[in-house]
């Protein structure tokens, strides 16, 4: 695998992508993720499930006539996003889809429901190259949409009282003017 050439195609496709949904201001993932899907012109259900140490984190399972993202409910807002612009970098490379569940999480998963309904989970294979490339997007992604919702700096208000106005004008003297 060659980082360079990946991250360029990880780039590119997150060039693409921003041209064609913008960046929601202030950032708000559900409002891009309305964009995307028109640009797409198909849908994409989000479905927050409990996550437990040792469980993958996120999973993109395509569908006939949407795609269905799975991610957990119980991390940061912040991580929720990455995990969910990482199953977009599988979906916009048009990776495989093939989840890689050992039998006992799946059967811990949906006890309920026949092995075979677990076959395309079951598909053990090498996705390196592939999370490598998810990864890469989610995070060239996350961190331009982060990059542009950063408020700005706040303007400088004086302090109304001597003493907090010498402690300003030490520290200024000591780390520069904000």
């Amino acid at each position: 695998m060659n980082h360079a050439e990946v991250r360029h195609r990880c780039e590119s496709l997150v060039d693409d992508v921003l041209r064609q949904t913008g960046i929601p201001q202030p950032w708000d993932i559900n409002e891009w993720l309305d964009c995307l899907e028109r640009a797409r012109g198909r849908g994409i259900d989000l479905c927050a499930l409990t996550w437990k140490p040792g469980d993958a984190t996120g999973a993109w399972q395509p569908r006939d006539d949407h795609d269905v993202i799975a991610y957990p409910a119980n991390t940061s807002g912040y991580h929720q996003n990455h995990i969910i612009l990482h199953e977009i970098g599988h979906m916009l490379f048009q990776h495989s889809s093939r989840c890689t569940l050992s039998y006992e999480e799946a059967r811990r998963i949906a006890p309920d429901l026949d092995a075979n309904a677990f076959a395309h989970l079951l598909d053990h294979r090498d996705g390196t190259v592939e999370e490598y490339e998810a990864e890469q997007f989610a995070h060239i992604l996350h961190a331009r949409v982060t990059a542009q919702s950063v408020p700005p700096p706040r303007n400088y208000r004086p302090p109304q009282d001597g003493t907090t106005a010498s402690l300003v004008a030490r520290l200024t003297a000591a780390f520069g003017e904000p």
